[in-house]
């Protein structure tokens, strides 16, 4: 069975997600502003975010994902001098959030994505809202990746945020399990891990089964997703700092019904949605 989707594929889905972050640029009570996304989601990405969304209902958990790792990169900002956004696509915080111009924001993704986001960088110049300096790393995080991160300058003796957005559910267990004992192992200083996934209720959904079910006749592995986030952390090294889960306060922006915290899941607890957050342990 394959590994993983093929990389058109997850190509493809960094241009859904900048679409995403296009429309809700375009809210006049929006949770952030891209003004790049609308042209790196192009029309294949405004049309991939009609497909995923049949009902015409918008996706309301991807500008809180957003927003949220947003604001955890700017709360971190007076001491994590490196940034290192895994599964990047179409990132853009080096560019719009406001870092010190000290920030080293690496970029890890496929090449193919990272030439598209390359060419909006480099135009954009300095005359943008963030001072952070963009770092592409070309590497796929389904096989080994650190040497091309070390290559672009990491200094793992320096303090770190690692940020994996949207990028565990399209590896397998096993990968996961690599992607975060790797930065880990790259973490001799001060370091947090923040990443979002599902429960496996997620899975059972009537929505998800014909995407599945391609999945395996492709021979492509489920989506990871996992009912134990805390031993996802702990197995790989790291300590838990917290989990917020959409709707609780600090992952809700007015957007969605309040969750207490904490919150047990209710009558379904396989089908969650985690925002995990480590610490070197």
């Amino acid at each position: 069975m394959s590994a993983g989707p093929p990389l058109a594929a997850t190509a493809g889905t960094a241009r859904w997600i900048a679409a995403a972050r296009a429309r809700e640029t375009s809210r006049p009570d929006r949770l952030f502003d891209d003004p790049w996304a609308a042209e790196l989601a192009g029309a294949e990405g405004f049309a991939m975010l009609t497909a995923r969304e049949p009902s015409g209902t918008p996706n309301v958990y991807l500008p809180i994902r957003t927003r949220f790792f947003d604001d955890l990169v700017v709360g971190h900002r007076d001491w994590a001098g490196q940034v290192v956004l895994l599964g990047a696509g179409h990132d853009t915080r080096a560019l719009r959030l406001p870092l010190p111009p000290a920030t080293s924001v690496f970029a890890v993704d496929q090449p193919g994505v990272l030439d598209r986001t390359t060419q909006v960088v480099d135009r954009a110049g300095t005359d943008r809202p963030g001072g952070a300096t963009w770092i592409p790393v070309a590497a796929d995080l389904r096989a080994p990746w650190h040497d091309h991160l070390l290559g672009a300058g990491f200094d793992p003796e320096s303090p770190c945020l690692w940020i994996a957005e949207g990028l565990f559910y399209y590896l397998t267990g096993d990968q996961v399990d690599d992607v975060l004992t790797t930065a880990a192992r790259l973490s001799r200083a001060r370091a947090i891990f923040a990443a979002d996934t599902f429960g496996t209720g997620l899975l059972d959904l009537p929505a998800m089964r014909d995407w599945v079910e391609s999945r395996r006749r492709a021979g492509v592995q489920p989506p990871f997703c996992t009912d134990d986030p805390v031993g996802l952390l702990h197995r790989a090294g790291w300590a838990l700092d917290r989990i917020v889960e959409p709707g609780q306060d600090a992952a809700n922006f007015g957007r969605l019904p309040a969750l207490p915290d904490p919150w047990d899941g209710g009558p379904n607890p396989t089908l969650r949605t985690y925002l995990v957050i480590g610490q070197v342990n």
